[in-house]
């Protein structure tokens, strides 16, 4: 066969760019480390690596998820923390205020005290993380959780959605819980002694009093405490055994009135209609039957404290609540089963935030265990990405010197045939 010079001249440069380009890519692989440059280089482990890259990346933003959930449960445990202790020292003082050789002005100290720490209470609950959250308002970060109302009482602000994290591929995390379920909805004792109590003024020549059955609807924080009732006018008698009817005037627990020249049926109805459209059965009468006469039945003019609880009440409008009837403190019926029950009350408030300091130790440790998992799985991850696309090294040294060991041969034996021609041998 003749082979042509041009055809010698092709094979031979196609062999020589052929193996530069073999030794170009095995010093681009021991430049950068890596054995797969290309996914046309090994379809199967480059589609591994970038699915094991994906899960990398996610485990990475889990970390932060889980650094910020951390930070965020962490500030949420020291403030309630800090609220335990507070109460701790409002139980003490009531158990003093409790004492009956207590004087009046030893009460109104512990009411002032205790007044002080309400307002240091409402800025523990209102307290905000590193980024400027308020921790227990649930998803409405940008709202302060608990507001002061003109009365006293206080109003949550914030909502009952609790704010999570992804943390892996199948957890979330919530990051706190609300300040709705730690600090409002919680058990009132008043309410379990008495839901509503009335409460005949000292200086009222009867000593009878209404009538109370049934229970009020859910009220607002500003809607509970003690009702002023005045008798402006009683009618007579119409039957046996008749109900007495009373016109009265009432001023609600903020000091507003409420009616003027209106019935017991008024009240009953501004009663059981809740804020929260509940619907309460309250009935309120004067006693049937006079009574004797050192206790006739009520008369105009006499006055009379009907005290509504709820079911469940907030820690610092009930913290508000003690204060007044420890400044106040007249001695009467209706400000000592106030001070019996308080105790009751403190310790509910104290187990509340107990329990909300346990789910946040839960949650802190759930958290830990999870990212000790994403941990190992991402060391599992990136040992599966270097034994995919990591480079041995002795190898791709070894096949480099063999390539340009070929590559020197092939530049040698192509410049020898090259230089090859009929016209060197005829003389």
């Amino acid at each position: 066969m003749r082979v042509s010079t041009s055809l010698i001249n092709y094979n031979n440069t196609n062999s020589i760019l052929q193996k530069q380009t073999d030794m170009f890519y095995t010093s681009q692989q021991l430049g950068t480390g890596k054995r797969v440059l290309t996914p046309s280089d090994d379809p199967v482990a480059s589609t591994l690596a970038f699915n094991a890259k994906n899960k990398l990346a996610n485990i990475e933003q889990y970390g932060k998820n889980i650094d910020y959930a951390e930070k965020s449960l962490q500030i949420s445990e020291s403030t309630l923390d800090t609220i335990h202790n507070r109460l701790q020292r409002v139980r003490q003082l009531m158990i003093q205020a409790n004492n009956d050789t207590l004087g009046d002005d030893g009460r109104k100290t512990i009411g002032l005290e205790i007044r002080e720490i309400t307002d240091q209470l409402e800025k523990l609950v209102n307290t905000k993380d590193e980024q400027g959250n308020y921790i227990f308002s649930g998803s409405k970060v940008d709202t302060a959780p608990f507001a002061k109302q003109a009365d006293g009482s206080y109003e949550y602000q914030g909502d009952d959605q609790e704010r999570s994290v992804q943390i892996s591929d199948s957890v979330r995390s919530p990051l706190n819980m609300t300040g709705k379920e730690i600090f409002e909805d919680i058990e009132s004792a008043l309410f379990a002694n008495s839901p509503v109590s009335s409460y005949p003024d000292a200086a009222n020549a009867s000593g009878a009093d209404f009538a109370v059955a049934g229970t009020q609807a859910f009220l607002k924080g500003s809607q509970i405490g003690d009702y002023q009732i005045e008798i402006t006018a009683v009618g007579a008698a119409a039957g046996a055994p008749p109900e007495y009817p009373v016109t009265i005037n009432v001023t609600d627990p903020t000091g507003t009135p409420i009616i003027t020249g209106g019935t017991l049926a008024d009240l009953e109805n501004h009663l059981n209609s809740g804020a929260d459209a509940s619907v309460g059965n309250l009935d309120l009468s004067i006693p049937a039957n006079p009574g004797p006469p050192a206790d006739p039945t009520p008369v105009a003019g006499e006055s009379f404290t009907l005290r509504v609880n709820n079911e469940k009440q907030d820690m610092l409008t009930g913290m508000q609540r003690l204060a007044e009837t420890l400044e106040d403190f007249t001695g009467a019926e209706k400000d000592t089963d106030m001070l019996a029950a308080s105790l009751n009350d403190i310790d509910s408030w104290l187990n509340s935030v107990e329990v909300a300091r346990t789910e946040h130790g839960t949650r802190r440790n759930s958290i830990d265990a999870i990212g000790g998992n994403n941990v190992s799985v991402e060391l599992y991850l990136k040992e599966q990405v270097s034994n995919l696309e990591d480079l041995d090294y002795a190898e791709a040294i070894g096949r480099f010197v063999l390539e340009q060991t070929a590559l020197q041969a092939s530049q040698q034996t192509f410049s020898k045939t090259a230089s090859m021609s009929l016209f060197n041998y005829i003389s």
